[in-house]
């Protein structure tokens, strides 16, 4: 009988719009739910607190500023868009993998969060895995309060650099520090058979281009919803990450060039039908319709998307006071900005539309620990060897808003940010997980 309902309701899905469907289906609930009952969120208080600034309905009469379209100049050029993150105001429904249920109708859009750096090794893997483990961790176990989100997500791996074995690892490290906090006893048999159960939940996917991270994309709810297929038919979907988005962008850059220096001489009106009808590679339209796709997958689940990048090393702001000496491998400190200006900021890593998808950008790195000193003998050395080991070991990183742009936010952004400690973000890596301060 529930099959048999299920097959019916999956064929109304498609015969009519699914967006009309759900909007219906909002407007009955809407009475009955909390607007703020379940909001998407990553469960991470210094990331939730950080949204919250950019995803709040601006004051009432307050202008709210709207980027400019792109031009098609600079999709020509493929320079990176230095346009915002949009305020959105959509609403958004719940969609659980076996069957339609409706969350809390909400003012704001799903949250899609870029996570950047300049380097690996800074963090933005580990970031990734923690946030993976807050979605597949049940709300509690055997009395222990984990506060995850019992959910599914969706891991598309383009670097292949994912480890399951170390995510593991963070979720056992996750486990672990809920239960030392509520003064329960260590992990036995059943928690780990119980994240072995959440890791079941964690759909990775491989593709090796764009062409077929689109394809994956188009069909991923396809996959999703034919349950026989996976063991996630009773959860929701909480994220979509994609690790990483620039992966491709240099092998894309020269299918671009390829494309184009064959359009030289052609008509312009015959160029512009290849380029509808896909008969061509065009860098534009390829990264179009990828986050095209992410916001329709937004849409039929209500989950967030979480990407990362790779950012140029130059920075915005370069103010130095003179004699300033930089305690990490960026310039951290200058007393002549605002709190929320100290951090370096980067443009977009990728060209239009990628640079006005997310809501919220942020940095990583790790934090090194300082050089010897110029004039330090060998035996100075050997003697700060040990406690300089233990700080690398100890591994901690440090995020904080990309404030590129910010120079057309609306003021309250500012404000956020600056009553935030400046929009940063303080957390460790170590042997047994990701712990955040």
């Amino acid at each position: 009988m529930a099959a048999s309902f299920g097959e019916r309701l999956l064929a109304e899905v498609h015969e009519e719009r699914l967006d009309e469907l759900l909007h219906d289906l909002r407007d009955l609930c809407q009475e009955s739910i909390g607007r703020d009952a379940l909001k998407t969120r990553f469960g991470v208080s210094a990331l939730d607190s950080l949204l919250d600034i950019f995803t709040a309905p601006a004051p009432s009469g307050q202008h709210v500023h709207v980027p400019e379209p792109v031009r098609e100049t600079q999709i020509a050029e493929h320079e990176p868009d230095d346009e915002l993150p949009r305020e959105a105001a959509e609403d958004t429904a719940d969609i659980h993998l076996a069957n339609v249920t409706v969350s809390a109708p909400t003012s704001r859009a799903e949250p899609v969060l870029e996570i950047s750096s300049t380097s690996s090794a800074a963090g933005k893997s580990h970031l990734l895995y923690y946030l993976t483990a807050i979605a597949i961790l049940p709300s509690e176990f055997n009395s222990i309060q984990l506060r995850g989100r019992d959910s599914a997500a969706v891991y598309i791996d383009t670097d292949g650099r994912f480890d399951a074995e170390r995510l593991r690892t963070v979720l056992r490290g996750l486990v672990e520090a809920k239960c030392k906090a509520q003064g329960k006893v260590p992990l036995d048999e059943d928690a780990e058979n119980m994240i072995a159960s959440c890791l079941q939940h964690v759909h990775v996917l491989r593709p090796q281009s764009s062409s077929a991270l689109l394809a994956t994309l188009q069909t991923l709810d396809t996959y999703l919803l034919d349950l026989p297929r996976h063991v996630s038919g009773s959860r929701a979907l909480q994220l979509i990450i994609l690790d990483s988005a620039n992966a491709f962008y240099w092998q894309d850059k020269l299918q671009d060039e390829v494309t184009r220096v064959g359009d030289i001489g052609r008509p312009a009106a015959e160029i512009e039908n290849n380029r509808r009808q896909k008969q061509g590679f065009y860098l534009f339209d390829m990264y179009t319709d990828l986050v095209r796709e992410l916001k329709r997958l937004q849409r039929v689940f209500s989950c967030a998307v979480v990407f990362t990048t790779t950012a140029a090393p130059s920075t915005k702001h370069d103010h130095r006071p003179p004699g300033y000496q930089p305690s990490g491998p960026y310039d951290l400190y200058n007393p002549a900005d605002a709190p929320a200006f100290r951090m370096p900021a980067f443009r977009p890593a990728l060209p239009a539309p990628w640079g006005t998808f997310p809501t919220l950008r942020i940095v990583v790195q790790r934090d090194t620990v300082r050089q010897f000193a110029v004039a330090i003998d060998l035996q100075q050395a050997e003697r700060q060897a040990a406690k300089r080991q233990e700080l690398v070991m100890r591994g901690k990183f440090s995020g904080w808003v990309n404030m590129w742009g910010c120079e057309e936010w609306p003021r309250r952004w500012i404000e956020g940010i600056e009553a935030l400690d400046g929009g940063m973000l303080f957390f460790r890596v170590g042997r047994d997980g990701v712990q955040f301060d």
